[in-house]
């Protein structure tokens, strides 16, 4: 009888894992950053930090412009930081257009993968050595059968200031 209890609930204990394991959120969308160019930059000196989407098979992201009343734009915000500051206008690659039968608008999104810039300026009196770009990107990832949650995910970019301008 013993036997049977401990069997019945390491069973129950292996069922339970393997439910909470499979409704682990979805995550369609992976994020890496980096500067460009990788070399060390200096006070006042202008790059750009790419940002990199890879969306699996079947999902979109919807693009840095949409029209009143779609879904949530593609938004990227540099954090507060001692470091850099924006310095011109956030670009990406081309999304496509077409019209979303969800909201009956036509909408901008991307499938697979994108790049975002941002051109950023080092500020002159930063640190020097090695430092760190906090980076939010808020996005919206859909399938043809569901969208998620808005969503925002926090990368770092390493860079390295060097002294001088």
């Amino acid at each position: 009888m013993k036997f049977l209890r401990i069997s019945f609930g390491l069973a129950l204990g292996l069922f339970l894992c393997t439910a909470g394991a499979a409704q682990a959120p979805v995550q369609p969308v992976q994020w890496e950053g980096l500067a460009v160019p990788k070399t060390p930059v200096k006070h006042g000196s202008r790059f750009a930090v790419e940002l990199s989407a890879e969306i699996q098979n079947g999902w979109h992201v919807y693009g840095l412009e949409q029209v009143p009343g779609g879904p949530t734009p593609l938004r990227v915000a540099l954090e507060e930081n001692d470091a850099v500051q924006i310095a011109g206008t956030t670009s990406g690659t081309t999304p496509i257009k077409k019209q979303d039968p969800s909201f009956e608008l036509e909408t901008q999104f991307y499938t697979q993968s994108f790049t975002v810039h941002i051109p950023l300026q080092v500020k002159q009196h930063s640190a020097t050595g090695k430092q760190s770009i906090p980076v939010s990107v808020r996005f919206q990832a859909c399938s043809d059968r569901t969208c998620l949650p808005p969503r925002t995910a926090h990368l770092s970019i390493p860079i390295e200031v060097l002294a001088g301008t």
